[in-house]
């Protein structure tokens, strides 16, 4: 015979009550041992108070009150909650709930013993035996967790010595953690701060040792195995310094998440590697998370490049302000496919759209199916030295692709296209910067006049996208060298993929009117110091295990990039990290576009009548038609 079915709503109801009993018989050797130290304590007191004479007076009357004075504090300790409190990861907040259980209590029995006659029970004892009673309790529930400190096992098997760089908050909480749970096998030797003012105190135990510039002499003096960054707030500038003070001392260099993962379950003792967004100082950047969503949500927005390292990203993003629906385009097959299975797990509708935008028929049927209110363009040919040499082929991704795209933006009536512009559209010295700017001015000229609003935004280096060096020195370092630098002095500014996404779409956001915006080039870097930290992070010693090699400048390179002070004048905007460009093109766009479409149709022949009148171009607004160089002296 078939069974009937369970009805599952009833299972809590049958198990709350053998939950209750299995609680309370959990709960009955703990009441013991707390009714065992409270009697303890006051017959301590008692002999201490009589000098081990008690009166048999006072042994009578304790014997007939002592079970009143347990369970008095027992029901102190239920209200205050200490048979709820986990011990084992007890904080001063729960010893201050001890302590006002025990204090509360003690208060209330020395206010009745006060009115008693006789006493036969002291003041003094009734006064002396709460403070023991809340040591002998502390301890008894603080001990599965003094238990596990160094102090009371040792370390039991091998450890890592390790040195806490920071003080603070995280470092704190890092070496408590590290106390308690010797199975991570990192034992703390001290801390290096920088504030004078904990210099030679303790901390858990454990000395505050110096500051940086103590780092290698402390990890010789004390056999540092382990130097542990708690800093996770720390710029880039100050973690590329701490590693150089580590890697010169000899010792590995490890740092800690931020403070939430940190403490999270089975990931608080997990040092990790340094990263390159640790050394390049990725920071968090805030934006208009409203302003963000009213630019994307519930429309659709197409972005060029999808497949690109910057498109990724894009799109990830894009998709926590709620479109209707993302439509990625590119012609990598595998990179679109790959990208929209990732993001089609996420519940959202993606698209995938394989067109080439040099090719104006495939780019209009794609818009007219697509009808997108929103695009990111992101797709060009951006590694600068390759466009020296095949100043062709930018051409028609970087300039011919773009005005396909802008066009067809405005046949659609899209609401906004966003231009992914670069820093090198400002400064004129190379093909790229050159495809960029005209770019540029064809969004600006074609505001005027189209329904649809054009941004340009500049953007400088992308970590780890196509054309940074980091991807290619970390894959030069894995083949075991040489690592390739074109100059000794080389230095560039960098920011990461996230926030370089997230001020694309703040500046797409808050951008009203034909604009080109710049954003904030951040901390400047030097190229040499981050390929030498590179190596020794991955075991090497530069110059001995991977070599060093300067190629010189290639064309169209730079030794340093210009701070945004020097680059032009800006106008600031909502956003302190995003700037707009004071001088607006007087030429229209009808002739940015007669221009472009005579060089497409009369292409020149040699490569550097191209680079001429591209750079022409280029500068069509300034009246200016005589060719720059194509190379940088700089």
């Amino acid at each position: 015979m078939s069974q009937p079915p369970v009805d599952k709503t009833t299972m809590p109801e049958s198990s709350g009550p053998s939950l209750l009993l299995k609680r309370t018989l959990d709960l009955l050797p703990v009441l013991a041992l707390d009714a065992l130290l409270i009697i303890a304590s006051y017959a301590a007191a008692l002999a201490l108070r009589f000098d081990g004479a008690i009166p048999r007076e006072s042994m009578v009357f304790f014997g007939q009150v002592i079970a009143i004075i347990v369970l008095a504090y027992l029901i102190g300790n239920y209200f205050f909650s200490i048979y709820r409190t986990a011990w084992q990861y007890a904080s001063l907040a729960d010893a201050i709930n001890l302590a006002s259980a025990v204090g509360l209590v003690s208060i209330l029995l020395l206010g009745v013993n006060v009115f008693l006659t006789p006493r036969h029970i002291p003041l003094t004892v009734t006064g002396m035996a709460p403070a023991l009673i809340f040591l002998s309790m502390g301890v008894a529930k603080l001990w599965p967790r003094l238990r596990t400190q160094a102090p009371f096992t040792g370390w039991g098997g091998p450890a890592q010595h390790v040195l806490i760089v920071g003080a603070g908050h995280t470092g704190q909480m890092l070496a408590r953690e590290f106390l308690q749970h010797q199975e991570w096998q990192y034992r703390p030797i001290g801390f290096i701060d920088d504030d004078p003012q904990k210099r030679q105190t303790r901390i858990h135990g454990l000395p505050v040792l110096g500051t940086r510039a103590d780092i290698p002499e402390v990890a010789r003096a004390h056999g540092i195995e382990v130097v542990a960054l708690a800093m996770p707030s720390a710029s880039g500038a100050t973690i590329r310094e701490f590693v150089g003070l580590c890697q010169e001392a000899d010792v590995a260099v490890r740092t800690v998440p931020g403070v939430p993962e940190m403490v999270h379950a089975g990931a608080s003792g997990q040092l990790r590697e340094i990263t390159v967004d640790d050394l390049l100082g990725s920071q968090e950047t805030e934006i208009d998370a409203g302003a963000c969503a009213e630019l994307v949500h519930d429309k659709g927005v197409l972005i060029t490049g999808a497949a690109g390292y910057l498109g990724q990203e894009l799109a990830r993003q894009l998709l926590a302000f709620g479109p209707a629906v993302l439509h990625l385009l590119d012609t990598n097959e595998t990179g679109l496919y790959d990208l929209q299975r990732d993001l089609a797990s996420e519940g959202a509708e993606v698209k995938i759209w394989m067109t080439n935008i040099v090719d104006r028929a495939q780019v209009d049927r794609t818009f007219q199916a697509a009808r997108p209110h929103v695009v990111f363009h992101t797709a060009a040919y951006k590694h600068i030295p390759v466009i020296e040499d095949h100043p062709e082929a930018a051409f028609h991704v970087n300039v011919v692709g773009t005005m396909n795209l802008y066009r067809a933006a405005d046949a659609t009536g899209a609401e906004r296209l966003v231009f992914v512009s670069s820093n090198k559209a400002g400064d004129l010295d190379s093909v790229y910067g050159a495809t960029k700017r005209i770019g540029e001015l064809l969004a600006a000229a074609l505001s005027k006049e189209s329904d649809t609003r054009f941004t340009a935004v500049r953007l400088h280096n992308v970590m780890g996208s196509r054309g940074s060096v980091v991807p290619l020195f970390l894959r030069q370092i894995e083949r075991g060298g040489p690592v390739l630098l074109t100059h000794a002095d080389i230095a560039r500014y960098f920011m990461s993929p996230p926030e370089a996404v997230r001020l694309l779409i703040q500046a797409g956001a808050q951008a009203n009117e034909a604009s080109t915006l710049v954003l904030d080039l951040g901390e400047e870097v030097k190229i040499g110091d981050l390929a030498e930290k590179l190596i020794r992070l991955r075991g090497y010693q530069p110059g001995k295990d991977i070599e060093i090699v300067y190629t010189g400048l290639r064309p169209g390179e730079q030794v340093r990039e210009e701070p945004l002070e020097r680059r032009g004048r800006f106008l600031t905007t909502e956003h302190p990290k995003i700037f707009q460009v004071d001088v607006p093109p007087s030429c229209s766009a009808d002739e940015i576009i007669d221009r472009i479409e005579a060089l497409q149709r009369d292409l020149p022949e040699t490569r550097e009548e191209l680079i001429t009148r591209l750079h022409a171009l280029a500068r069509i607004d300034l009246r200016d038609v005589q060719p720059a160089s194509a190379t940088s002296d700089n």
